[in-house]
């Protein structure tokens, strides 16, 4: 059997069963992470339930976007939605870009090191997700991609 096609006589009634899941997602991208994810909320809600995945993790990139329409669909078909964020994070160490480099070019003086992805565990937690949404954002120059220091 090919792996991009299934066979004509196999039927959704033959089709061998999906595993169960036994792990969770933590660091699932939707179409919400511009550039970087392609699935619909309501798509991945459904592969999820294919999966009988218990419960996964949306963590887009630098915002929070789906995290309403995410809840909404997961826990409609009985699986726990964990919101996240991948965020781009600037520690200040030079370790962005080179700094020689950055001289020489129009690039920013600051530039994120790299992504961390940042669980809420809580509504208190969230509340901080959305403070450090808005902070990528609005606190970088004009000329400085979106991150957080």
């Amino acid at each position: 059997m090919n792996a991009i096609t299934r066979p004509s006589d196999m039927t959704p009634a033959t089709a061998p069963a999906l595993p169960k899941a036994r792990f969770v997602h933590l660091k699932v991208h939707s179409a919400y992470s511009l550039l970087e994810g392609a699935l619909p909320i309501g798509r991945l809600a459904k592969l999820a339930e294919g999966y009988g995945f218990p419960a996964i993790a949306l963590t887009d990139t630098n915002n929070l976007f789906g995290a309403l329409e995410f809840s909404d669909k997961l826990w409609s078909v009985g699986i726990q939605p964990i919101i996240g964020l991948n965020i781009a994070v600037d520690f200040g160490d030079g370790a962005g870009a080179d700094a020689g480099l950055r001289s020489m070019s129009n690039q920013p003086k600051s530039a994120p090191a790299g992504h961390v992805a940042l669980i809420a565990m809580n509504e208190a937690g969230f509340a901080n997700l959305m403070k450090l949404a808005s902070q990528t954002f609005f606190d970088p120059g004009d000329a400085e991609p979106p991150h957080v220091r």
